[in-house]
């Protein structure tokens, strides 16, 4: 008498009549209700403490994220990386002046890759990142004093990029050399040198001082420059200075 194995050929027979198919898609949406404040002091912990940060086509690993923080931001306290996809990485940092210094002090580059950097947001959406932004601090020497007005200067930012907020010497009325304010701006395209103020009849022509940004940055207006001056990895280094 032979022996019968239905499992099998059932777990066959099905197969041969799904190959080739999608499985369905179950109509109904089940839904997990998260519960109340649970996330509360997180985000509120997050918005004052973290940065969202990638460096733009370079994924580095957490060991050489650490390093190159340590080298560049020289944090006073600790600080904690959480990696995220496509090479996202958010710091958290126990020391706010930490933090604000870090963002203020940019823009930074991993040998030819720019760093993209935002204040951490809730519920962000990193798959849909597509403008990658670098915050960098602007000096707008010999701004008219009536132009140092709050609104205008966001209109400036925004004109050169996207405004992000006015430091903090200006907010305390210590406007003395010039004002300052931060703009996220994408590094990889061309730099204005400087903006149009318009004001009825009047056009005032407003040069702009990017902080931070190498000698050969301001002068030519382009990221590419520093492609060509500076190598990509440490092997072209080395091959460079023989």
């Amino acid at each position: 008498m032979e022996k019968q194995h239905a499992g099998p050929v059932l777990g066959a027979t099905w197969q041969a009549g799904r190959r080739g198919k999608c499985l369905p898609c179950a109509q109904e949406k089940p839904r997990f209700v998260i519960p109340p404040n649970k996330l509360e002091s997180y985000r509120s912990y997050m918005k004052d403490h973290a940065l969202i940060c990638m460096f733009v086509r370079v994924w580095l690993s957490e060991r050489d994220l650490t390093r190159w923080i340590q080298q560049k931001w020289l944090p006073f306290t600790h600080i904690k990386l959480k990696l995220g996809v496509k090479g996202f990485f958010t710091v958290i940092f126990s020391n706010l002046q930490d933090k604000e210094r870090a963002f203020e002090n940019g823009p930074y580059f991993y040998y030819n890759a720019g760093l993209f950097m935002r204040y951490w947001e809730e519920c962000y959406n990193l798959d849909k990142e597509k403008n990658l932004l670098s915050p960098v601090c602007v000096r707008l020497f010999g701004l008219p004093m009536d132009f140092s007005d709050s609104e205008i200067l966001e209109g400036i930012g925004n004109t050169i990029g996207s405004f992000v907020k006015i430091a903090k010497t200006m907010k305390k009325g210590r406007y003395t050399l010039y004002a300052r304010i931060c703009v996220y701006m994408n590094i990889v395209n061309p730099i204005l040198d400087s903006v149009e103020l318009e004001y009825h009849e009047e056009v005032w022509q407003q040069n702009l001082d990017y902080e931070h940004i190498p000698f050969r940055f301001c002068k030519f207006h382009e990221y590419g420059h520093l492609v060509k001056e500076f190598p990509i990895t440490m092997e072209e280094e080395e091959r460079k200075s023989k």
